[in-house]
């Protein structure tokens, strides 16, 4: 970012320094008696301006983003230091959080998933690089449309791994991935491909009525987490907003391994895809939250 993206009003500045000790860069400095940008502002991360207890540094490029308003629900002012009932509801909604695998035929509004992507991009991302990419699926016939291409790939896969001779040589070889394949997935994968195909069973996507794609553009330093971060802040809205929410793992493996699935969804080959999110109102109600196996925690003194 240049220096001319910020500005300093030198007549609200007070010297307070709060910027200086902010900045991930370190691109401030007091001269004067005033806040100075001396350094090169590399990561754009707008914390100059929101800690300026003055207000005196406008961040322009901020003008350019798309402004936190949601359209399905009036949201509260953001607050540094949220009180103890709101921590205890955060908590309430991540225990109260499950997969949904059954869900009601009725649609998802548009601006409901326009919303889910906006809390998306609340999560974090590594050095502010914001590479993240949202891909909105936001009808049945469209998810079926999607499943059937998913389901293609993974009948090819199928096929490919019903060959003793092959698995045996390509494991030979030093690839044993489609004799795991075989092991692990191909039954269960037969299985869900014959009730798709004759009885229009839905086991992927278990009948959710839309669905999100999170992905990264080319650039970011951690792409990946980045996608999870911003996925599960998804999750975790969803559930406030009483959807269901599904991670489905295969149909992210199809996208990375047949081109041609993306290139249906129109999503660039740049781009990758590390999550998608089944959503729909769930036909199902959980009474008490799931139970969690208990891990040791590690103290490092």
């Amino acid at each position: 970012m240049q220096a001319s993206d910020i500005g300093i009003d030198k007549n609200l500045c007070n010297g307070c320094g709060a910027c200086v000790t902010v900045c991930p860069a370190r691109a401030f400095s007091i001269v004067a008696e005033k806040a100075e940008l001396t350094g090169s502002c590399t990561f754009a991360c707008d914390h100059c301006a929101a800690t300026c207890p003055q207000q005196a540094i406008t961040v322009s490029f901020t003008e350019e983003r798309e402004p936190f308003e949601f359209a399905s629900f009036a949201a509260e002012e953001a607050v540094e230091s949220p009180s103890d009932t709101s921590l205890a509801r955060l908590a309430s909604v991540m225990r109260a959080r499950r997969s949904c695998r059954v869900y009601q035929k009725r649609p998802v509004d548009r601006e409901i998933l326009e919303d889910l992507v906006k809390i998306g991009l609340t999560a974090p991302s590594g050095t502010n690089s914001q590479k993240w990419t949202f891909s909105i699926i936001e009808s049945r016939p469209k998810m079926l449309a999607f499943g059937e291409n998913i389901a293609t790939y993974f009948g090819k896969m199928n096929r490919l791994a019903e060959s003793g001779w092959l698995r045996k040589l390509l494991k030979l070889g030093g690839r044993p991935e489609l004799d795991i394949y075989y092991r692990e997935y191909y039954e269960s994968i037969k299985q869900a491909l014959s009730q798709w195909h004759e009885k229009g069973i839905d086991r992927l996507f278990h009948g959710a009525q839309a669905a999100i794609l999170v992905g990264a553009q080319p650039g970011g330093s951690c792409p990946q987490e980045d996608a999870l971060l911003a996925s599960q802040n998804i999750l975790l809205g969803a559930q406030a907003m009483g959807l269901g929410s599904c991670l489905i793992g295969f149909a992210v493996e199809a996208l990375r391994r047949d081109k041609k699935i993306k290139m249906a969804l129109k999503i660039p080959t740049s781009e990758k895809i590390y999550t998608v999110i089944a959503l729909g109102w769930p036909a199902i109600s959980f009474p008490r939250p799931a139970g969690r196996r208990k891990v040791p925690i590690r103290w490092i003194a």
